[in-house]
């Protein structure tokens, strides 16, 4: 019978998430229409085009997707993987990162509260804070001890020049 060594398991190049992160905004808005639908709240009006909450939605929709498109695309100038499953290639601190580590999360941030705007989904707004939570504890938390370990001094430089969140 072969021994196997008593070696040390390797740790995966990434920062083993719990759940793919554009899960979670994905089953707020779920969520939400569920709560719309089981226990409605009525604290947001329905008024079309006319009103400051239907432009104020349309505008987090488009600055959310603005910002988390951005993020990609600095990704992809830096030569990295967007992918949070693939290693992290290169510390990205450029593009919306230059002003906040988690832009595409914001953009997600924004979609949801948008889209509960937009479509006056009074359980997306009250979502929103479990979104933050879940995606600051379960995904930028590992995230972060992950780049900390991977980027050294370059990773503690930059999370002491650029906010977690803003």
């Amino acid at each position: 019978m072969d021994e196997v060594p008593n070696l040390p398991t390797p740790k995966p190049d990434n920062p083993a998430l719990p759940i793919f992160p554009p899960a979670l905004p994905f089953a707020s808005v779920v969520l939400a229409v569920t709560g719309e639908w089981l226990l409605p709240l009525h604290f947001l009006q329905m008024r079309g085009a006319n009103g400051w909450q239907f432009w104020f939605g349309l505008l987090a929709l488009i600055g959310g997707l603005g910002l988390g498109l951005s993020g990609i695309a600095a990704f992809r100038r830096a030569g990295t993987h967007v992918e949070p499953h693939k290693p992290a290639l290169r510390l990205v601190t450029t593009g919306p990162y230059r002003f906040t580590r988690n832009p595409m999360y914001w953009g997600f941030l924004l979609l949801v509260a948008g889209l509960s705007l937009v479509f006056s989904l009074e359980w997306g707004l009250i979502l929103l804070v479990l979104l933050w939570l879940a995606l600051d504890r379960m995904i930028v938390a590992r995230e972060e001890r992950y780049l900390a370990a991977k980027f050294g001094d370059g990773y503690a430089l930059y999370r002491r020049q650029t906010r977690r969140w803003l």
